[in-house]
């Protein structure tokens, strides 16, 4: 009887999370709806965790309060819009720290949401869903969205004006080019970035058959009017503001920069993209065929203008004194990336590692949040400042509420300090104060002297910046005049065996008077009757700001050094 042939042993299961990316293939292939449903899921639901449980909020959060706190138009270097909604929302919460996060987390699910209905119509249901896991992968969809600022504010608005763009130009009704009037009114309100954009569709509009045959038709003229209008109030201020002078080569560094940063932006979905077209990387699985409707030429061309055009033009603009970069204008740009390079790619592409690809980009939606919280927490250890989102900020500020109540009947009306500090003492007060910036009369238009003197102010400041405790700090002299406050020493304990030393100043209304109590002096010690003799009372040496010291009465100027208190720790 002849030998039976050996039979080829089947192959060995793959491990669960190699598994876990054939699954995902299959569902983006077969029920693309289901997958974003999943994606979103999962991504909304661990950014909502990491968020919720740091005990405070970034330190843009703080900013976004005290200014929105003032509804302006200007004169701070970002657009208004991210205050406005953010006082918005503390109103309808009642005052609700945790809804800046909901408004945050909520902008970028409701960007991938766009961006999935936009895509949709371009490239099917698979090819907007592979779009949407691409973008998670942009920087500007990870720890950025803890907090809200101008560009998570302005990036669904970006994704909203070139879908109604889209269907103003290819569709025979007005109410699209109504949409797309306000919406690129609220974008320009939201981040200076968005006037590039504005001018990429206003140049696709011109350039494309399908654009030219609206320019004798009312609906341009009617988006242009109802933007304009929108943005009125901070166009005046606009043309009233005045920049410092800024040499040329300063302007061309800061260009150069500005790109490589949106290189460093896209960074995760470059390496994926890499990572899926190299041959031979181990357990990368049999090649993968995916495909996505072929969109058309407008389609094509109005993606790829829209996310390459206006970081092209902000770039080009900065260095003639167009436009102005800030830390987080290119976030702003960042929302139509991964649907342009489906447009780069023919219908039907082959991923030749799936398996790496997919891993890596399970290993970032679900680990990108451990790793930010991760990283904050770390960093509390460390020699350098404690991170703010680990900052006993509420702490801080019932201190400082106890101490300019313990000395008057009138509410605190006005902090007086850094951007930071006296942002955390008006962030969890109630009613939340005005915050004068550095007693800065320009950065703080909504304080004027007369307002001052009527409601006073308390002025807070670390001793890392001013030492002295018992005179107000030099760059707040002149605004705040020739007064005489009670002054006070206060030692805040950071946890993990740091400290911070405050020194604070009670400025009191109009018509009050402040008077420290007299201090109480410690009972002399027993001595004999034949040894006693009179002594005279001796100034106590001030103590040192970075002392811990049991808590005493205030003392108004001239004393050398006011009271010094402990803030017990705050439970985060």
């Amino acid at each position: 009887m002849p030998p039976r042939s050996a039979e080829p042993k089947p192959a060995a299961a793959p491990g669960l999370v190699l598994r876990a990316a054939d699954a995902v293939l299959d569902i983006l292939r077969s029920e693309p709806r289901r997958m974003l449903l999943w994606i979103l899921g999962i991504y909304g639901g661990l950014w909502f965790v990491a968020a919720f449980s740091l005990p405070n909020l970034p330190a843009v959060g703080t900013e976004m309060a005290l200014r929105g706190h003032e509804w302006p138009t200007g004169p701070w270097p970002d657009p208004p819009l991210a205050p406005w909604l953010t006082q918005l929302a503390a109103l309808v919460t009642g005052g609700w720290t945790g809804s800046q996060i909901v408004l945050s987390i909520g902008s970028a699910l409701l960007t991938l949401l766009l961006l999935w209905r936009l895509g949709v119509v371009m490239l099917g249901r698979s090819g907007a869903t592979l779009a949407v896991g691409l973008t998670i992968m942009i920087g500007c969809f990870g720890a950025q969205v803890l907090g809200f600022d101008p560009a998570i504010a302005a990036l669904p608005l970006s994704v909203a004006a070139v879908a109604l763009y889209r269907r103003a130009v290819l569709g025979t009704t007005r109410a699209p080019w109504i949409g797309l009037g306000l919406v690129c009114g609220l974008l320009g309100n939201a981040e200076h970035a968005g006037f590039a954009l504005m001018l990429v569709l206003l140049g696709h509009l011109l350039l494309t058959p399908e654009g030219r045959r609206h320019l004798l038709t009312p609906g341009p003229v009617l988006a242009a009017a109802l933007a304009v209008a929108v943005l009125t109030p901070h166009l005046l201020w606009l043309a009233h503001a005045e920049a410092g002078p800024v040499g040329v080569g300063t302007r061309i560094v800061a260009a150069f920069n500005f790109l490589l940063s949106q290189i460093g932006l896209h960074f995760g979905l470059i390496v994926l993209t890499v990572l899926a077209a190299l041959p031979r990387l181990p357990l990368q699985g049999p090649p993968a065929e995916l495909g996505a409707e072929r969109p058309s030429g407008f389609d094509r061309s109005l993606i790829l203008a829209a996310a390459f055009g206006p970081s092209l033009l902000v770039a080009l603009g900065s260095v003639v004194g167009w436009f102005s970069i800030g830390t987080t204008t290119g976030s702003a740009l960042a929302g139509l990336s991964g649907l342009a390079l489906l447009m780069l790619l023919p219908p039907s592409f082959a991923l030749r590692a799936p398996r790496v690809a997919v891993v890596v980009w399970l290993l970032v939606l679900v680990g990108a949040p451990f790793v930010a919280i991760g990283s904050i927490y770390s960093r509390a250890y460390g020699n350098g400042p404690l991170p703010t989102e680990l900052y006993p900020a509420r702490a801080l500020s019932t201190a400082m509420q106890a101490v300019w109540k313990s000395r008057t009947t009138k509410p605190l009306d006005i902090v007086t300090g850094s951007a930071q500090q006296a942002g955390f003492v008006a962030l969890y007060a109630s009613p939340r104060p005005s915050v004068f910036v550095d007693a800065d009369l320009a950065k703080s238009p909504w304080i004027t002297p007369q307002r001052l003197k009527h409601s006073g102010t308390l002025v807070v400041w670390i001793t890392d910046e001013f030492p002295r405790t018992d005179d107000l700090p030099p760059p707040y002299r002149t605004a705040l005049g020739d007064v005489s406050p009670v002054y006070g020493t206060m030692v805040l304990p950071l946890g993990r065996g740091k400290l911070k030393a405050y020194g604070w100043a009670m400025i009191p209304p109009a018509g009050e008077t402040v008077q420290a109590p007299a201090p109480v002096a410690p009972p002399p010690a027993a001595t004999p009757p034949e040894t006693a003799a009179p002594t005279t009372t001796q100034p106590a040496a001030p103590p040192e700001p970075s002392q811990l010291v049991p808590p005493a009465a205030s003392s108004p100027k001239p004393a050398p050094a006011g009271p010094s208190s402990v803030v017990p720790p705050a439970a985060n």
